[in-house]
């Protein structure tokens, strides 16, 4: 009886332990700190291929505030977000809940359906409130869905000067995408502090009636046109056993 109930306690220490261990030793990078600094695991491989098998242990953050919320609660009501690079590319893979898909019915407006948006500053300038080469929005909108994998209908500011090529597909919940953008002007290392921001719009019936905006500095959807009110991204080097601050 003596030598069960050791190996009963040994096993709960055991348990105990492993159910204790930080995200960052359970997945590849630290979960976020809400609305302000995302950690943006590194090297990793992703294949855009409209699979997402390959993000499995990045940490997923959910978005559910905005200044205007869906007035349907199937429609836009969230989404969520995730990042990743390796030596050449950034990946970002976007998730909309979403019953009823709106798309193309705006022409080149984007922002006034169902559209994901996401935003970087490589400028190492993360205070600047005005967009210069390294800081750029890409809007990925619902009618790319289904689409090849390759280069999408995206509009944004500075989007002309990207090389985005991104896959987007319907979910059983709404739709998603992956994206790869080449990395331009910085080399990816531990601890490396870079601008971010993510954005989702929403039609129900026809034009835009909700906005939910993962950055807390972004009050009012500025972002297109202030680079300052992102939030902040932070290279983890998957493995590593400190979690850098943002800088």
């Amino acid at each position: 009886m003596k030598r069960n109930a050791f190996i009963i306690l040994a096993s709960l220490a055991i348990f105990t332990t492993l159910c204790a261990l930080p995200a960052a030793a359970q997945n590849k990078a630290p979960d976020q700190k809400t609305g302000e600094v995302v950690y943006i695991a590194y090297p990793v491989q992703i294949t855009i291929d409209g699979k997402f098998d390959d993000w499995a242990g990045i940490p997923n953050q959910k978005v559910t505030t905005g200044p205007k919320i869906s007035p349907i609660s199937s429609q836009n009501k969230s989404f969520d977000f995730s990042v990743a690079a390796d030596d050449t590319n950034l990946y970002v893979y976007m998730h909309s809940v979403d019953s009823k898909i709106i798309a193309g019915k705006h022409g080149k407006e984007f922002w006034n359906e169902d559209s994901l948006e996401f935003y970087f500053n490589l400028s190492g300038n993360l205070t600047t409130k005005k967009y210069a080469e390294g800081i750029f929005q890409i809007n990925i909108n619902g009618t790319n869905i289904g689409k090849p994998a390759g280069t999408p209908s995206i509009i944004g500011t500075n989007s002309q000067n990207v090389k985005v090529t991104a896959q987007a597909v319907k979910t059983a919940d709404g739709w998603a995408f992956e994206a790869a953008i080449p990395i331009s002007g910085i080399k990816p290392e531990h601890g490396l502090t870079i601008g971010f921001q993510a954005q989702a719009n929403g039609a129900t019936a026809a034009d835009r009636d909700s906005k939910l905006i993962w950055s807390k500095a972004d009050k009012n959807d500025g972002s297109y046109g202030d680079p300052s009110l992102f939030g902040k991204a932070v290279f983890f080097k998957v493995g590593s056993a400190d979690v850098p601050a943002a800088k």
